[in-house]
């Protein structure tokens, strides 16, 4: 059975983890990348090297994060719907092995910061990355949503705006590859609505879960129970 402890917990590494990825994202790799100028971008690492290395364990920390996380949430949710719990749990740890690859080549662009073609390179790999990977992290928060509205731990409109967000983050990054105009147009309101894992963080560490989830009922061919 769930505890209140599991809730606050998660909760407390998703707080944690975006603080990272804020810190690295808007912090770092904002302030040095300068899409499309390579020469910028190479002299903006090369003269803040350490503010750029910074960044890689912001990321890293934050990518780290999400392996307890996804394991928390999936011992809180798997009475609910078992086979769910656990598909939402693998799509969490598939986006952070795929993220977490990427910045191979995020810490490659710190050893080029001579050859500025190679750096804006490294980046632009990077983001490719980061991107391919936040389409399995918007499937994992559609299938959590779902099962946080069943699980009634917390109030249904939580959970229906955690999928929801899901699904910001599935048209965000599936348009970044396939439709850009689409995603230019639309990107205030599918950031918006992609903060919805921030709403949660709080909820589970202020409020934590409601009670605890108990067994789901037996199937009618489940006789695991006679003697």
């Amino acid at each position: 059975m769930s505890t209140p402890r599991d809730a606050r917990m998660a909760g407390g590494l998703l707080l944690v983890m975006a603080a990272c990825a804020i810190f690295a994202e808007l912090g770092v790799r904002a302030a040095l990348v300068i899409p499309g100028d390579a020469a910028a971008t190479a002299a903006r690492i090369a003269a803040s090297p350490g503010l750029f290395r910074l960044g890689f364990v912001g990321y890293l920390v934050a990518f780290l994060c999400d392996i307890p996380i996804a394991v928390l949430f999936y011992a809180m949710l798997r009475r609910v719907d078992a086979t769910g719990a656990l598909t939402a749990m693998a799509f969490r740890l598939v986006y952070a092995a795929v993220v977490g690859a990427a910045l191979i080549a995020y810490a490659g662009a710190i050893h080029l910061a001579t050859n500025p073609k190679l750096v804006l390179l490294c980046m632009e790999l990077f983001d490719q990355g980061f991107h391919l990977a936040l389409v399995f992290f918007g499937v994992h928060l559609v299938l959590l949503g779902g099962l946080l509205v069943r699980s009634e731990m917390l109030p249904r409109g939580l959970g229906g705006l955690v999928s929801l967000g899901g699904v910001a983050y599935l048209l965000d990054n599936v348009s970044f590859f396939v439709a850009p105009a689409f995603r230019a147009s639309a990107a205030p309101f599918l950031a918006a609505l992609a903060m919805s894992e921030l709403v949660l963080a709080a909820w589970l560490v202020v409020k934590g879960v409601s009670r605890p989830v108990q067994d789901a009922p037996r199937s009618c061919y489940d006789t695991s129970h006679v003697t």
